[in-house]
């Protein structure tokens, strides 16, 4: 089982005598906050001698927890109820994306933030830099009801967290055959917060119509397309992203002109990957880095 709503102190140890009141003997994969190993995450996953254990102890969600003010928070964790039991309901996750996150924020905090307001969520991720272990800024919180799921989309949107407005999105993990494919976006909330906005370029009749690139400069090298993606996605949809090896610089193409025009607009001078990204027109690029559709500088102003 998955459970959830932990004490920041709880170990391995006080996780097992709380099962050993109910009888059972349990192993116990307690997740730890990458950033602070003297707690938890927020949440672990505890395997009883058999499924239908496993199914009783599961029927204690929503009860007082011993040796805590809280109550149990469990489910059948991802690829368990081996036995076959029907389950209650069907079960599926909702996620969301976070981002703008403050460097010294950490999975533990963030779990207790969304967890004190939304009691479905069930779990935290912070994405980090495989190079340094730092934050890379934003990260994923996920809940069990679709409904706590879309108020935190609305009621977190801008709050502030270790003095920084939180940048909340829907986030839709697809993955694939061989492990999780890249993580995508669907194009609502999460517009960047008052104070990173630049100053609007101009859009004018000169500028070619059928033209939906944005180029990306000043990225920096350990962005990946999928993390570049994310912070676009909230403007419309995207046709691809492309970031050409060592060349410092992105492109994103989006399906409609007027969500590149709003992201040049919007996320002038956003930071991302610790720099701020200058954005301009693209020249349009499919995924193989190869122009396929014409662009046309801009002709200069009439005397």
């Amino acid at each position: 089982l998955w459970m959830g709503e932990l004490e920041p102190w709880f170990d391995e140890a006080s996780i097992s005598k709380i099962w050993l009141n109910y009888g059972e003997t349990v192993n116990v994969k307690l997740i730890r906050d990458k950033f602070s190993s003297a707690n938890n995450a927020g949440y672990c996953f505890v395997e009883f001698s058999s499924a239908a254990a496993a199914a009783k102890a599961l029927n204690l969600h929503g009860t007082p927890m011993p040796g805590s003010n809280k109550t149990f928070k469990l489910n059948w964790a991802a690829g368990a109820n081996p036995g076959g039991l029907a389950m209650k309901k069907e079960e599926r996750d909702y996620s969301i994306f976070v981002g703008d996150l403050a460097s010294d924020v950490v999975e533990s905090a963030l779990f207790q933030l969304f967890q004190s307001r939304y009691r479905s969520c069930k779990s935290v991720k912070i994405m980090v830099d495989s190079a340094t272990n730092l934050s890379k800024g934003y990260g994923f919180v996920r809940f069990a009801d679709e409904a706590d799921m879309q108020h935190a989309l609305t009621e977190m949107q801008g709050f502030y967290f270790n003095g920084r407005p939180l940048r909340i999105s829907n986030a839709q993990g697809h993955g694939g055959p061989g492990g999780p494919g890249p993580i995508m976006y669907s194009p609502q909330m999460g517009m960047p917060p008052v104070g990173y906005f630049g100053a609007p370029q101009s859009m004018n009749q000169f500028t070619d119509p059928n033209n939906t690139t944005v180029f990306v400069g000043g990225l920096s090298s350990n962005v990946t397309e999928d993390e570049l993606r994310l912070f676009f996605t909230s403007f419309g949809d995207i046709t691809y992203v492309k970031i050409p090896p060592g060349k410092g610089c992105g492109f994103v193409q989006f399906v409609q002109r007027h969500s590149a025009e709003q992201a040049i607009t919007q996320m002038q001078g956003y930071p991302i990957g610790n720099s701020r990204v200058r954005l301009s027109w693209g020249r349009s690029q499919n995924q193989n880095g190869l122009a396929n559709t014409p662009y046309r500088a801009n002709p200069p102003p009439p005397v």
